[in-house]
């Protein structure tokens, strides 16, 4: 019997929760295809889309305030500019907030130009990942934001533009120019025709205060997990830890700390996706999910006592893990650990500042046999075309890969993001070049950065290239995986995996900025 799935009006209403007949604000997660987010248009239809929990953060928390919300994800519902400009119309909200990484900066722009072109009374602000870490650059360089809106969190901030919006009923103009815009911590504005940043808003300490994403706004039928990110559906994505306390040059959440829900809240969390959806797995999207033992231990035996149903994945840094920590998370469901082990070379290592959560060659080795010996399955993620790197370099790299000898590796190229330490090196005439200033082609498979030691950007395609090749296409490991097959499932898995992987690409976690996970603003 063939399922009737929901069709995509549907859907579109299934995303909004207006007050009464109003909607206050909408969120916006730019559509964007395959080829945008991979770089690779040949690449077919491989999944990859979750939720964006950053917008479902911010809607929930102001739903339970009395606004009328709405949540459009652009990739997931497959939209094109035209088909959100007729939504907006029909829905006709006060304020679009867009949440946007660097790679989807000009698709947001150009979408925003032509909202402001079809409906100019619309209040248009900015947030997500590339406001978080560049803050102002987007207000600098295009002036069709009225707000862009930065900092840990975007919660408190929201509300307060919201709140204030609402006192003037509504009325953009008059709204721009009141000064009070200078009170509002974390927001840029323009003032006179100059961009103005305010300062930053303190972080929120308790997050158990916060309401859980609203997911019920969420096209939940239409997000399929990557092949090797994944063992049973449904799968639900989830964040309890925002920030990392590492500061690896490379990284937007560097030196952000690290804020907790408590353990009982999170495994409540837990517990509401598996009665509300169903949940077989949960993938959580938090940096470093382990930094605090304490932490993880209480977590781990709250959800061992739930006795649910459930397995989950995560990601963790190798200076936060030790044998007894990693049997006690197999025991609580955890099959896959993410380690973003970047390269065993320890001048490299220290260039981007990694050293600090993998320590050392030798204690990345421990760990990967801790974890393997836990009955836990490793991802791990290194960096071609490092600062400092050689091809000689890069491929001590591609052997130490294949000695830690992870069941899936992720090598991608190295992105300095604005806003970065790396990226401010690079401008400062530090390790190499920019090849490029298109921010659409900052999503870790271009060359938009070339350092010294590599003559073109064709070599590290090569590298790149041959990373994949050495690591995939061993005969241990292609039989490892082959005595691993358990279900027609992981058969579907591993063909979408093999055909990628022809054509030059392989599946790994999305970068923090990408994820979108920290409920950050929209």
């Amino acid at each position: 019997m063939k399922i009737a799935h929901p069709t995509l009006e549907e859907y579109v209403t299934r995303g909004f929760a207006p007050r009464g007949d109003i909607v206050d604000v909408l969120f916006i997660f730019p559509p964007l295809s395959v080829a945008n987010r991979y770089g690779k248009d040949e690449l077919g239809d491989l999944g990859g889309d979750l939720p964006p929990l950053g917008i479902g953060s911010l809607a929930a928390y102001l739903r339970d305030q009395g606004f009328g919300v709405g949540i459009l994800d652009g990739c997931a519902l497959g939209l094109s500019h035209e088909k959100i400009i007729q939504i907006v119309g029909e829905w006709d909200p006060h304020v679009i907030g867009f949440s946007s990484t660097t790679y989807a900066l000009p698709t947001t722009v150009s979408l925003t130009k032509k909202i402001h072109a079809a409906f100019p009374d619309k209040l248009i602000i900015l947030g997500g990942a590339h406001a978080n870490v560049a803050p102002g650059h987007a207000s600098k360089e295009h002036d069709c934001f009225d707000i862009e809106a930065f900092g840990s969190d975007g919660e408190h901030t929201t509300l307060e533009l919201m709140q204030m919006y609402a006192e003037t009923g509504y009325d953009r103009e008059a709204f721009l120019a009141d000064d009070i815009l200078n009170s509002i911590q974390g927001i840029v504005y323009r003032k006179d025709g100059q961009v103005v940043q305010n300062a930053p808003r303190p972080a929120i300490e308790d997050l158990d205060s916060l309401p859980f994403p609203a997911r019920d706004l969420f096209p939940l039928e239409r997000y399929v997990p990557l092949p090797n990110q994944y063992n049973r559906l449904p799968l639900i994505n989830m964040v309890v830890i925002r920030g990392c306390p590492y500061f690896c040059s490379f990284c937007d959440q560097a030196g952000t700390g690290g804020r907790m829900r408590s353990p009982q809240k999170a495994v409540e969390e837990v517990q509401h996706v598996v009665e509300q959806y169903g949940a077989k797995e949960i993938s959580f999207w938090d940096d470093t999910m382990s930094f605090n033992k304490k932490w993880m231990r209480e977590f781990c035996q709250r959800l061992i006592e739930a006795k649910l149903d459930l397995i989950w994945s995560s990601y963790a840094a190798v200076n936060t893990v030790n044998k007894p920590l990693l049997e006690l998370m197999h025991e609580a469901g955890c099959w896959n650990i993410f380690y973003g082990f970047e390269t065993g070379v320890p001048e490299l290592m220290r260039n981007i500042e990694s050293h600090r959560k993998n320590h050392s060659r030798e204690k990345m080795l421990e760990v990967a046999k801790w974890t393997k010996d836990a009955g836990i399955e490793i991802r791990g993620s290194f960096m071609i075309a490092l600062p400092g790197e050689t091809p000689e370099l890069a491929e001590e790299t591609i052997k130490f890969a294949i000695e830690l000898d992870p069941e899936y590796a992720q090598f991608s190229i190295t992105t300095p993001y604005p806003g970065t330490k790396l990226y401010d090196e690079i401008l400062q005439g530090k390790w190499g070049k920019l090849t490029t200033n298109d921010f659409s082609q900052f999503q870790m498979w271009n060359v938009v950065f070339l350092p010294d030691g590599y003559k073109n950007r064709e070599e590290v395609w090569e590298m790149e290239k041959k990373a994949f090749r050495s690591f995939y296409f061993r005969p241990s490991y292609i039989w490892k995986k082959i005595q691993g097959i358990r279900s027609w499932e992981d058969i579907k898995r591993y063909y979408k995996g093999c055909k990628a992987l022809v054509k030059g690409f392989s599946f790994g976690p999305m970068p923090s900025d990408v994820r979108e996970a920290t409920g950050r603003n929209p």
